[in-house]
């Protein structure tokens, strides 16, 4: 099968159930629906959050799901990773780095300079991908739940 025609926009609030379905579909539980509404009104109104999807024929097949941060030892904003998802049918189609490249370029025209991404440790196609587009890996990031 040859590369689809890949084209890339902004999410909107119709989106909100492929977004849903996305994620449900990747972990092994399944979100409360309003919840995940709310949080994905949220971000959408939010100026420093961007919900970027890859379509197909005006079907969606991916998207990317990134947060603007700046810490005290930054000099300038940065973005986070906090969500990228393809379609499986997609994945040996050229759709992640499609989708990574539009992200980029959009970023790199909004001014900003860093990127940052948090992987499943356990996932090392997911690393393999990141590692493939130059990020470097500079910390360990431990979790503890405190309820």
């Amino acid at each position: 099968m040859l590369q689809p025609n890949y084209t890339t926009r902004k999410a909107e609030l119709k989106d909100v159930m492929y977004f849903f379905e996305s994620i449900n579909s990747q972990t092994d539980s399944t979100l409360d629906i309003n919840k995940f509404n709310h949080q994905f009104k949220k971000k959408l109104k939010d100026k420093t959050s961007i919900l970027l999807l890859l379509d197909v024929d005006k079907k969606s097949v991916g998207f990317i799901v990134a947060q603007e941060y700046q810490t005290l030892s930054d000099s300038f904003p940065f973005l986070e990773i906090q969500e990228l998802f393809i379609a499986p049918k997609f994945r040996k189609l050229k759709a992640a780095e499609f989708l990574f490249s539009e992200f980029v370029e959009k970023s790199k025209n909004k001014g900003y300079y860093k990127l940052k991404v948090n992987c499943n440790i356990n996932s090392t196609l997911n690393q393999n991908f990141y590692i493939s587009k130059g990020f470097k890996i500079q910390k360990k990031q431990y979790h503890k739940s405190i309820y």
